[in-house]
């Protein structure tokens, strides 16, 4: 019986890999939506295995508990990290920032050091109009690798969108300031 409910994860999880794979060759043919119903597929097939982690995600209440071996774990783990930033990075191409932001903090939940997950929610949060958040997150993936040029390159589209900002405000209180002393 053990045997049984193990070869049942094994396969859940070679084909969640493959439906990572799938969506990792439509990302780069630049089919979007084939990519992100890849990348969504991975967590249906992963959900629900590793019900000892806090991390993973929650099991459905039919599912019976299974005793995973460290390896398996590990591969439902790096899946569903995968998962996460895999969707982040098809959201960011199609500009829609607000779920690439909620992927990238999924991902962070998993893996707080995780540098592409952080990179890319700097990215998404510049986006949104989040510049404290994203210069936090962009700081922080520039302290582990200050020659990133793609950092580079985010941070300073980040102090402009502060220049832009701080201007607006200024033209903002400036109008404020002179209707007051007219009256």
């Amino acid at each position: 019986m053990a045997d049984a409910a193990m070869s049942d994860v094994d396969s859940k999880l070679k084909i969640a890999q493959e439906r990572k794979e799938a969506g990792n060759e439509a990302f780069r043919n630049g089919d979007a939506k084939t990519a992100l119903r890849c990348y969504h597929e991975i967590l249906l097939y992963v959900s629900g295995l590793d019900k000892s982690s806090s991390g993973s995600p929650v099991a459905m209440p039919t599912q019976n508990a299974q005793v995973l071996n460290p390896e398996q774990k590990e591969k439902i783990a790096a899946l569903t990290l995968s998962h996460h930033l895999n969707l982040a990075a098809v959201y960011v191409k199609l500009g829609k920032f607000d779920k690439g932001e909620k992927s990238c903090t999924g991902a962070l939940k998993l893996d707080e050091g995780n540098v592409k997950a952080r990179f890319r929610r700097g990215k998404c949060r510049s986006e949104l109009g989040d510049l404290d958040g994203a210069q936090e997150d962009l700081m922080r993936v520039a302290e582990q690798d200050p020659e990133d040029k793609n950092v580079k390159r985010e941070l300073a589209v980040l102090k402009q969108r502060f220049k832009k900002h701080e201007a607006k405000e200024r033209k903002q209180y400036a109008g404020m300031f002179d209707s007051a002393s007219a009256e």
